[in-house]
């Protein structure tokens, strides 16, 4: 028997070499090879990696789309259809090809020692359900379908659970103030893991196959060369172990980041020297938003317009189109841009709560004095501008997205707030772009602001 010592010393080397950045880069180079022979399979059926570990294996000159579905919907008895990522900017991309054979493929992987991850094996056919109903009901199409899952994924038990909660699940998706797509066929799952490389699932075309791709091997595949282990699910948690790399770097320099004479030094220098590189190139701001969604979200025609920008960014290129620029930043404001002073992450959570009131207050006066649009900004493009987008619609806007220009008129509107109020408006910021969804943690200070004990208004 080992001793605990012994236990503790393989135990570590493990967790290095799970860690290991060319173990890393190995595998994911071998998983991504698999990911390009189905793509070439379902030809031509959309790319579309799932967000964030689908990105590592999938080329982005490939990729035509990129969805938020989370495993946490699809965990056990957290089974859920998300009216915040409701992902419906994909239907599109898979009713819009002009072949016969329509839908599109979903990269995801999972380190979890299983086929697929939760994403891919629940929360995805969770979706394509509630949609196929939500068609049926909404618009009429001929059919609705029945959950379709995966038996060797999903339990007997498990499937009749989630199909007694898919009826609640419709008629909330269906009063809410999300637009429900009326599909020309029902949407339809097909699972396709490293276990079918020789067959893989018929393709009939009375359906929109959303193909459901997971990237990594259960077994252990062939060791690579320079000593690299295979690791499943290598393009999760990369902040764990990619210093700083990005997909999008990754497949830029693929070449240099796999050869497989550099030392573990040396291709963590060359790492670093290319992020470096990159972020000198794109001057501070997000890949996301530089390079996917455009550099601007607009939300409708509220005149809301939401960016990322970094933290000392002096707005000079916007100054002269906009009513009013806010920026989330800690940095002191100036005669130009009103700055909240919130830091990054769970820390500025604090300081946000406090700027609330008065950046709505500013924010909703810039839109009652001035016909020009309002620009909302913060560093991720995301979390704090997002949250402040979706606290100036609930307080300022009717439920038909009118601004309420009258003084009267918001005090009366806002005295009848509610958490559904806040939800709604939350569906109008995603469904602008699906790559603002604001943490749960800054809607609470939201919410606590407009319905709260302390609010400005009874």
């Amino acid at each position: 028997m080992a001793r605990p010592e012994e236990e503790r010393a393989v135990l570590k080397a493990l967790r290095r070499e799970h860690k290991d950045v060319w173990s890393r880069l190995w595998s994911i180079e071998y998983d991504a090879r698999f990911v390009a022979e189905v793509c070439d399979a379902y030809y031509p059926l959309a790319l579309v990696a799932n967000m964030r570990c689908g990105a590592w294996y999938t080329p982005p000159e490939r990729v035509q789309a990129t969805s938020y579905f989370k495993s946490t919907d699809g965990h056990m008895h957290q089974w859920d259809f998300s009216l915040k990522r409701t992902n419906l900017h994909l239907v599109e991309t898979i009713q819009g090809g002009a072949h016969a054979l329509t839908g599109c493929l979903v990269v995801d992987s999972t380190r979890r020692g299983k086929r697929f991850p939760d994403a891919l094996s629940k929360t995805v056919p969770i979706w394509c359900a509630v949609l196929n109903h939500a068609s049926h009901r909404r618009h009429g199409t001929p059919t609705d379908v029945p959950l379709h899952v995966a038996s060797y994924a999903v339990s007997d038990s498990e499937r009749a659970q989630i199909e007694a909660r898919i009826g609640a699940w419709v008629d909330a998706f269906l009063a809410s103030d999300w637009d429900v797509p009326c599909l020309t066929k029902p949407l339809q799952p097909l699972f396709v893991h490293p276990g079918d490389r020789a067959a893989f699932p018929p393709q009939p075309e009375d359906a929109h196959h959303i193909v459901l791709v997971s990237a990594s091997a259960v077994d252990t595949a062939p060791s690579g060369p320079g000593g690299a282990h295979y690791v499943q699910g290598a393009g999760d948690d990369h902040e764990s172990w990619a210093h700083g790399l990005t997909p999008d770097i990754f497949w830029r320099h693929r070449a240099a980041l796999l050869a497989p004479d550099l030392d573990r030094g040396a291709r963590e220098a060359r790492i670093q020297e290319l992020v470096a590189a990159r972020a000198a190139e794109t001057q501070g701001h997000l890949p996301w938003m530089a390079e996917h969604e455009g550099d601007l979200a607009r939300i409708g025609a509220t005149r809301l317009v939401v960016a990322a920008r970094p933290a000392a960014y002096d707005f000079q290129k916007e100054l002269g189109a906009y009513a009013l620029v806010v920026h989330c930043t800690p940095l002191p404001s100036d005669d130009a841009v009103l700055r909240l002073g919130v830091p990054e992450g769970k820390r500025g959570l604090g300081e946000f709560t406090k700027a609330l009131p008065r950046a709505v207050d500013a924010i909703t006066h810039a839109l009652a004095h001035d016909t020009r649009d309002v620009l909302l900004a913060c560093t991720d493009g995301c979390h704090a501008s997002g949250a402040l987008a979706v606290a100036v619609l609930a307080a300022s806007y009717s439920e038909d997205r009118v601004f309420l220009a009258s003084p009267d008129a918001r005090t009366a509107h806002r005295t009848h707030l509610s958490k559904d109020a806040t939800k709604r408006r939350l569906q109008w910021v995603v469904s602008a772009s699906p790559r603002i969804s604001p943490s749960r943690a800054y809607l609470q200070r939201v919410n606590a602001y407009l319905i709260g004990p302390h609010r400005q208004w009874t």
